[in-house]
């Protein structure tokens, strides 16, 4: 058999067998579950801090509705409530990761399961709380990033509302007596008298919004000062709109408060923490155990004022704290 027969008799064998397929392994989809503690769910995903977090993701190389899906919830304020169905969802759904942004949230999802592991984007004191062993090594399926800061920080914050409010002498703070309690009460009343004020816990509850308006109103304060209790964003409007009825300075945690119109703020940067909370959910994607992921404390903090706020209530800023700020909203 002459090479050109034999070429043509191997192309004809071909064309006749079976072709033996070889399928390509399906690829990961992994499922992450977004809980907020507060708020209407359908907001969830317009928030900075969640966009923060699904950039985080983005960047890490998770494309969404390619190889990670999102089940974004809300409980509502009702997490205890809330929690169990939502566990039982999760689980029905096979969710890898459950995300969170309260204590609250990572301590009753965790009663639910001991399976899926839970992520904190903000949390209070873990360890106090008896969420987790240890900063170092959590022990649990719960890890992720605490705004959890020395309540001396809150001396700095008094004297910055000091600063640009020198006529101040009588301070309200809103908050929960839980945090009172917890140190950051008595540093607070501290730093108060330090300046020559006073200051007084007014407590707020979610089912207690307009007690908590209506003492403000009969305790009539010079400033006030929020907590850093994550359920009062929920009310910032109110608060908004109580300060600039009354033309009264209001010192905030967080930047957001101002970039959403309040005064001025001094804490944590929250959109960088929730940004940074993602390496964690792909490091567990990737087969890290929570347990052994330590818990990571806030390490960049930022001063942010607004003087279209200032100018509203008829507040000067002294030059030199301006000079301190990361942020002038103008």
């Amino acid at each position: 058999m002459d090479r050109r027969c034999f070429i043509a008799l191997l192309s004809s064998a071909a064309a006749v067998l079976p072709v033996r397929g070889y399928a390509q392994p399906a690829k990961k989809v992994y499922r992450v579950a977004i809980v907020g503690a507060n708020g209407p769910p359908d907001i969830k995903r317009e928030l900075s801090t969640t966009r923060a977090f699904l950039e985080g993701m983005r960047n890490l190389g998770y494309v969404e509705g390619e190889n990670i899906e999102y089940e974004i919830r809300s409980a509502e304020g009702k997490v205890a409530e809330r929690a169990g169905p939502m566990t039982e969802e999760f689980i029905a759904k096979g969710v890898d990761v459950i995300n969170v942004n309260a204590s609250a949230l990572a301590e009753e999802f965790m009663r639910h399961t001991t399976k899926i592991p839970i992520v904190t984007s903000t949390a209070g004191d873990l360890v106090a709380q008896g969420i987790v062993t240890s900063l170092a090594r959590p022990g649990g399926n719960v890890t992720g990033f605490s705004n959890y800061v020395d309540p001396e920080i809150e001396a700095k914050r008094v004297q910055l509302l000091k600063e640009v409010a020198p006529a101040t002498r009588r301070i309200a703070y809103l908050g929960t007596k839980q945090i009172w309690d917890s140190g950051n009460g008595e540093v607070l009343q501290s730093a108060a008298l330090g300046v020559g004020s006073t200051i007084i816990l007014v407590e707020h509850s979610l089912a207690g919004h307009a007690e908590a308006f209506q003492r403000l109103e009969n305790e009539d304060p010079d400033a006030l000062m929020i907590s850093d209790w994550t359920s009062l964003w929920v009310k910032r409007q109110a608060i908004f709109d109580f300060a600039l009825q009354h033309r009264m300075p209001v010192f905030y945690p967080w930047k957001e408060y101002v970039e959403a119109g309040g005064l001025m703020s001094y804490g944590l940067n929250l959109v960088d923490q929730y940004r940074r909370s993602a390496d964690y959910v792909d490091k567990i994607l990737r087969g890290a155990n929570p347990g052994e992921l330590p818990i990571q404390l806030p390490t960049k903090f930022e001063l942010v004022i607004s003087l279209k706020i200032a100018k509203k209530i008829g507040l000067e800023i002294p030059a030199h704290v301006l000079a301190q700020a990361a942020e002038v909203i103008e």
